[in-house]
């Protein structure tokens, strides 16, 4: 199972983020829900990110795999 956090911090606080679980952008807190919401309701936007997992996440899974069994030999 992978996952693709994307995660938004201002003034060294984290205050929205992006799961690719759940599809959607998740508040982590009050000045975050505008902002969740407003990226929510961007379609487009959300398939950018759902598609996230494919570009970063599924690619590179198989790059780390190979490394991590190099190094146990």
């Amino acid at each position: 199972d992978v996952r693709f956090l994307d995660r938004y911090i201002y003034n060294q606080e984290e205050f929205v983020y992006f799961d690719s679980k759940e599809g959607k952008f998740i508040p982590k807190t009050e000045f975050g829900k505008p902002t969740a919401d407003y990226w929510d309701s961007n379609k487009e936007f959300i398939e950018q990110k759902k598609s996230s997992v494919q570009r970063f996440c599924i690619y590179n899974y198989g790059v780390f795999e190979t490394a991590g069994a190099i190094g146990r030999k």
